[in-house]
């Protein structure tokens, strides 16, 4: 998987390369690379109103070449993943002036991955299998048909890319998502202590790595 870096001056460059005849969504890339059809790429989105750049993944539907007799510029038709509904719905959110800058702005940057994972309820014995599908310092989403209701403690047990031991974390249950084929829960991460941030913070930098030298 490649990862490409789309820049927006503003939210209406945004608008005018956003292809919404795709059937989840996605953008027209600028670029003279050559990516055949049907390859997975990540693109790193960067907006004003983002604090942060925004990872989405996606797959080449075309490619087009640059015409100068017929003003057309050389490109890929980038189609997001179903998964990343929730970041389309938030980016288009963001350009169509429905959200305020302020609003936009997310504190940790999350990184889209599939990721198994063992999760439970503190205190009690039944380990349900998962996914997550994206994670940051501040917290993951849970791929989950079951969803513990918001406020629910949890712990996630993690073992990353090439490890041999899982990393436990504690979080709470922030919201519920009942989309059909995404459903889950947003957790955010709680740390008892500084040693307990610095640890996460690594865990996440190392997840990273692995995803990005795979690209």
């Amino acid at each position: 998987m490649r990862v490409l870096t789309a820049r927006y001056q503003n939210r209406s460059e945004f608008l005018e390369r956003y292809e919404p005849s795709f059937r989840h969504g996605g953008v027209f890339f600028p670029t003279r690379k050559v990516i055949e059809p049907g390859e997975p790429v990540m693109l790193d989105i960067r907006l004003p109103e983002l604090r942060d750049h925004m990872l989405v993944r996606g797959t080449v539907l075309w490619r087009q070449r640059g015409k100068r007799n017929k003003n057309q510029r050389a490109g890929l038709g980038i189609e997001f993943l179903a998964a990343e509904q929730a970041k389309r719905d938030h980016l288009l959110s963001l350009a169509r002036g429905e959200l305020t800058a302020s609003a936009a702005q997310r504190r940790h940057r999350r990184l889209p991955i599939e990721l198994r994972v063992d999760w439970r309820i503190p205190h009690l014995r039944e380990r349900h299998a998962s996914l997550v599908g994206d994670i940051g310092t501040g917290g993951a989403f849970l791929r989950t048909a079951q969803p513990p209701k918001p406020g629910t403690a949890v712990v996630i047990e993690l073992c990353p890319p090439g490890g041999t031991a899982a990393h436990v974390i504690e979080g709470r249950v922030a919201w519920q998502r009942h989309t059909p084929g995404s459903e889950g829960v947003g957790v955010e991460f709680r740390c008892r202590d500084i040693g307990g941030m610095r640890r996460l913070r690594e865990l996440v930098k190392r997840i990273e790595r692995h995803e990005l030298v795979a690209a």
